[in-house]
């Protein structure tokens, strides 16, 4: 699905982009977060191998070796049934070569006695396991989805971080202008009162405009370190790792614009809803595949009898076929089946709902993009007004045809004028950030 979209998008220059792109790849491969959902994928994968070995024989060895002593009994009257027998007989025959026998005690449990075999068993018909290794192999696409989601979500808190970054390291130097402007009105003003031509409350107001200056510059520099430690955060460095800084990003923010991009909505969200609608299709050819039995082979081969020794008396063979087929479960399967389908409708639904969701955050992602570009220039008229108006402040302070205040307030001018444009600027770059998410245009 293609959505037209009024805007243009932000082409970075080429220095800069090598700069970001160094930075968001060495996010990707540092995160610790992301790295959780790697194992995650990884699991998944392994999961599909164990599916695959249930096609394979499998085989065992086992062994038992039991004593036992009391239990239930069974009485067989052997010497009841056969001795009247043995004693007429011997009394026909006139010798004795039928001797008595006594009653016998049989124990069910047995003392004394070992079971000793290998066994081998194949699926040879079981629907079950070619369903579960096509659900298993499915999942995994689930999991690379959801990991592909992650990693986009990622790069645009990675630049949006370093354009933060950035912008407070400009904030920093725009204070650092003001506090030199501020400065040199202080010494202006110290000497116009030397020369009796300014009251000593013209240079407390020029010392106070120092100081408030200053402790803007302090929050600034304060605000720059936490930015840089977010942004090493994030790519898991040391939180005063130092941080390349790319002027060109803001100086350049306006130019290399292109027009009428059409921007594709299907994103990694959509394609982990299609996997889990494909995994609950699965599930009900699974639940569905009750009507057909299951037959395995098996084979057992090893060595059984009282005292634990491996001769041939106590050598046996066993093989055979193993049929089972479920016949009546009181609908069990039938619920089990209606459930899936139920999650499926459900799966759809939510699709539907997350696609024009979606839509959506493209559609106002591209026009809070063009409202950015739009607000920055006119944030750059701005400062060109509020330079020019200082200027001329300035040079008819000098000369005593101006109030102090009248410089004071185009400078406090100037100074929001550079801030509220470079704050435009930052509103731009992670805007543009924001459309290159939305639009899963970045390539890993």
């Amino acid at each position: 699905m293609l959505i037209g979209v009024a805007g243009s998008f932000f082409a970075y220059p080429a220095a800069a982009q090598t700069t970001l792109d160094n930075y968001v790849k060495a996010g990707l491969e540092g995160n610790l977060a992301l790295h959780q959902k790697s194992f995650d994928l990884q699991k998944a994968e392994l999961d599909l191998k164990r599916a695959k070995t249930l096609f394979y024989p499998q085989a065992s060895l086992n062994s038992q070796y039991t004593l036992a002593s009391g239990g239930r009994t069974q009485d067989i009257p052997i010497g009841d049934l056969l001795n009247n027998v043995y004693s007429t007989l011997n009394q026909i025959t006139g010798a004795s070569k039928f001797p008595q026998v006594e009653n016998q005690k049989i124990a069910f449990l047995p003392n004394d006695f070992h079971d000793t075999r290998l066994e081998v068993s194949l699926p040879l018909v079981n629907a079950d396991i070619h369903y579960n290794k096509a659900i298993k192999k499915e999942l995994i696409e689930t999991q690379r989805a959801d990991v592909d989601i992650y990693k986009r979500e990622l790069v645009k808190n990675i630049k949006e971080a370093y354009y933060q970054y950035l912008q407070a390291g400009k904030a920093v130097a725009i204070y650092d202008n003001a506090l030199a402007l501020a400065s040199e009105n202080l010494r202006v003003s110290e000497k116009l009162m030397q020369n009796a031509m300014a009251t000593k409350e013209t240079v407390m107001r020029a010392k106070a405009q120092v100081s408030q200056v200053k402790a803007s510059l302090i929050t600034a520099t304060n605000q720059q370190l936490n930015a840089a430690a977010y942004f090493n955060c994030l790519l898991n460095l040391s939180l005063d790792a130092p941080v390349s800084t790319d002027s060109t990003l803001f100086e350049q923010v306006n130019t290399n614009l292109t027009t009428g991009v059409d921007v594709p909505a299907r994103r990694e969200e959509l394609a982990k809803l299609q996997s889990a609608q494909k995994v609950v299709g699965t599930s009900i050819k699974m639940n569905r595949s009750y009507l057909i039995p299951k037959l395995n082979a098996f084979y057992n081969i090893g060595y059984q009898g009282y005292g634990f020794k491996f001769n041939s008396d106590q050598f046996y063979q066993l093989g055979g076929l193993q049929f089972k087929w479920d016949l009546f479960k009181a609908n069990d399967n039938k619920y089990r089946i209606r459930q899936s389908e139920l999650d499926l409708d459900a799966l759809h639904t939510q699709y539907k709902d997350v696609e024009q969701q979606l839509t959506l955050q493209v559609r106002t992602a591209a026009n809070n993009y063009r409202s950015a570009i739009q607000t920055m220039q006119a944030r750059a008229d701005e400062v060109e007004s509020t330079q020019e108006t200082y200027r001329f402040a300035e040079r008819r302070f000098r000369e005593g045809q101006a109030l102090q205040i009248e410089l004071i307030d185009a400078r406090t001018q100037l100074t929001n004028a550079r801030l509220n444009h470079s704050l435009a600027q930052l509103a731009v770059l992670t805007c543009a950030a924001e459309l290159e998410r939305v639009t899963a245009t970045y390539n890993f």
